[in-house]
């Protein structure tokens, strides 16, 4: 069993009321699949169109493999000029 713990920020944070969340998922995930179980256990933020998931300070690809140890942040979609 791996446990991520993934920090939130913007209306992530908004939507769930706390500043991280953690999941409990058997064995390694990848940078998709985590996003996925994210979205299932917490379908507030299914409707976000642009939440990505950061590890270690970048933008991992979609098979990128997430180790619990990393820090994992949801970044929410943004707007500015």
């Amino acid at each position: 069993m791996a446990t991520y713990t993934l920090l939130l920020f913007g209306i992530c944070r908004d939507l769930l009321k706390k500043d991280q969340i953690t999941l409990e998922l058997d064995g390694p995930v990848d940078a998709q699949g985590l996003l996925t179980q994210v979205k299932n256990q917490f379908p507030e933020l299914q409707n976000l169109p642009s939440l990505r998931l950061a590890a270690d300070h970048h933008f991992p690809k979609p098979e990128f493999i997430v180790e619990q140890h990393m820090e994992i942040a949801l970044i929410p979609p943004v707007s500015g000029g």
